[in-house]
């Protein structure tokens, strides 16, 4: 893990004025992660083809990545409902492994997909110690289910390529799917709440990214 860029030069300032963001370039266009504070907590969101202010300072996203610890990254997914924002759920990924790393991926935007946008597609078990929550870009995987179980608040996740992967968020006591890649930190609360809807399908994701280390 890289030291810190906010450690070579301060930025926070310009932080908090949202002038600060991440840049990537994709084919011949150029992408963008806004960076913000919240609650001490320096925030990259996912990549969007959205120009910054032309004040804004921009930071390769690849050198913001390699801050991050793969065995302890706290992504987060904002959950939003009959057109209010309902809360952020943080997972902490403590896997280092292909499908953890995917799962990041999906969170930064930087393969080109993202979570951002997507919806929360079904309920299994609801009201069952089993119950679980899939999202993600659901369309474009097999629908199996498979193990190892795993308990309250785990995250787990499965991939078949850069371009496609679901999640799956246990909210009671087991879950069973895909490889196992962390478990939820906080905004369980959240999740309860969304699966008390009587459609889940309305529930989107509409903001998504990785905590920084300060």
């Amino acid at each position: 893990m890289k030291k810190a860029i906010w450690m070579k030069v301060d930025l926070r300032k310009k932080v908090e004025a949202g002038e600060v963001f991440g840049i990537q370039e994709n084919q011949n266009d150029y992408n963008y992660s806004r960076l913000s504070q919240d609650n001490g907590r320096l925030h990259l969101h996912c990549l969007q083809n959205q120009p910054p202010p032309h004040v804004a300072i921009t930071l390769p996203v690849s050198e913001i990545i390699k801050t991050l610890n793969p065995e302890s990254t706290i992504a987060f997914l904002d959950m939003a409902w009959e057109g209010l924002t309902r809360g952020r759920v943080y997972i902490r990924v403590s896997e280092d492994r292909p499908q953890a790393t995917r799962f990041v991926g999906f969170c930064t935007g930087q393969p080109g997909s993202s979570f951002l946008n997507t919806r929360l597609n079904r309920v299994v078990n609801k009201g069952r110690k089993e119950e679980c929550v899939f999202g993600g870009n659901y369309n474009f995987n097999d629908n199996s289910v498979y193990g190892p179980y795993t308990s309250l608040e785990r995250v787990s996740f499965k991939s078949h390529s850069e371009k496609s992967g679901e999640f799956c968020i246990s909210t009671n006591r087991y879950c069973a799917f895909g490889d196992y890649i962390g478990q939820v930190e906080s905004g369980l609360e959240v999740l309860k709440a969304a699966v008390q809807l009587n459609d889940i399908t309305q529930v989107t994701v509409v903001d998504c990214g990785v905590v920084v280390p300060l």
